[in-house]
């Protein structure tokens, strides 16, 4: 395995100016859909890519970079790996253009690649969907040695950002705390905001829409901290970002995890959670109802629902011998959808295929969701 590492200062100072620019030219179109979006990183990697003559490409997300590498790499296999939405939002025609010299788009949920065999069908034999790995030798169940499981702690594990949902989950605890004053909630992630565009803005996404306030004013940390003013100080606690080694010991000291997303494509700490055998709360949204079977191995709750969401925390909170069964469940779930095992699999089965055909359907690659439900989990004791 070699790693060769590409310098992107240039396409900084670039950036930054072309930033300037299209604002004072009041231009709509976001500046992560231009061609020029580190245009010469790309130009850096794939002429790397063409010395060293590689037979397969894997291109996450920036499909920008597509021409680029497909220029320098004529017969090279392509692989275009997305775990964001953007191929269902940006411009279609320019999108098109770029995913004609792609051999294969994989979507880390079914809810991406669907989106995209939606608005693209003629690409849609060439998707197919590779969950996100987990792993399950580190994420394992709570064991005495690991920490001190706390009671009532519930944890939130990922960026503060406005489409995470956390102003809903904080509205929610405020009536979970007046029924359970043993409860005591942990925020923990870095305050990375991500932008709008970056969200589903460009596509004109509703539940993006109505986050518009959190972006003018004070800092979204700041307006969830005003939240928190009065009887719930203490009892919310935010903590910086850790190693994701020290991820496994902080989910063994909780009861749940609450993923209260607005817009989520998959939804790693989910799967780790589950993984760790804890059962999860999470908004039906997004590739989220495709980690989490309601009612088996968490509980799934309309996004933006702050009476659902804080009920169905309480109902885990109150029935330990539930919370038990749906965090066993979950861990069968991880082993079964989401080991490395099974990503690495997929990914090498995907490439030999890619380099001993022409032309193939790579969508019978993976099992969908709605084959991965056949996985026994009401048999789970």
């Amino acid at each position: 395995m070699r790693f060769i590492r590409v310098a992107v200062r240039a396409d900084l100072k670039m950036l930054l100016l072309a930033d300037r620019t299209l604002s004072f030219l009041k231009s709509r179109k976001p500046l992560v859909t231009r061609s020029f979006y580190y245009w010469l990183y790309a130009i850096r990697i794939a002429r790397a890519m063409s010395e060293h003559r590689c037979d397969v490409i894997h291109i996450h997300n920036f499909c920008q970079f597509i021409p680029i590498v497909r220029a320098f790499n004529p017969r090279a296999k392509i692989v275009l790996h997305m775990s964001a939405n953007w191929l269902a939002e940006f411009d279609r025609g320019l999108i098109d253009s770029r995913l004609k010299n792609v051999d294969a788009i994989v979507g880390c949920s079914e809810y991406v690649t669907q989106g995209i065999r939606r608005r693209f069908p003629h690409h849609a034999q060439r998707c197919i969907t590779v969950f996100n790995g987990v792993d399950t030798d580190s994420f394992v169940p709570f064991d005495s040695c690991d920490g001190e499981l706390v009671p009532g702690r519930i944890i939130f594990i990922g960026r503060i950002s406005p489409e995470k949902g956390l102003h809903v989950l904080l509205d929610a605890f405020k009536f979970v705390a007046q029924r359970r004053p043993q409860a005591s909630l942990q925020i923990m992630g870095g305050p990375y905001v991500a932008p709008s565009d970056f969200v589903g803005g460009v596509g004109g996404d509703p539940a993006v829409k109505k986050l518009a306030r959190f972006y003018v004013g004070p800092s979204y940390i700041e307006q969830l901290r005003k939240q928190i003013s009065g009887p719930l100080e203490g009892r919310v606690i935010f903590s910086r970002e850790v190693p994701h080694d020290r991820v496994k010991s902080i989910l063994h000291s909780a009861a749940m995890l609450v993923q209260p997303s607005l817009v989520e494509t998959f939804g790693m700490p989910v799967a780790e959670a589950m993984a760790c055998s804890l059962p999860v709360v999470a908004s039906r949204i997004g590739g989220l109802p495709e980690i989490v079977v309601n009612g088996q191995t968490g509980l799934l709750v309309q996004p933006d629902d702050t009476q659902q969401l804080a009920e169905a925390i309480l109902q885990l909170i109150q029935n330990s011998e539930l919370s038990q069964t749906m965090g066993r469940a979950g861990r069968i779930r991880a082993e079964q959808l989401f080991s490395w095992s099974r990503v690495v699999a997929s990914f090498g089965s995907l490439y030999s295929k890619l380099c001993n055909s022409k032309g193939a359907s790579y969508s019978s690659l993976y099992d969908t969701p709605e084959s991965s439900k056949s996985h026994s989990i009401s048999q789970i004791p």
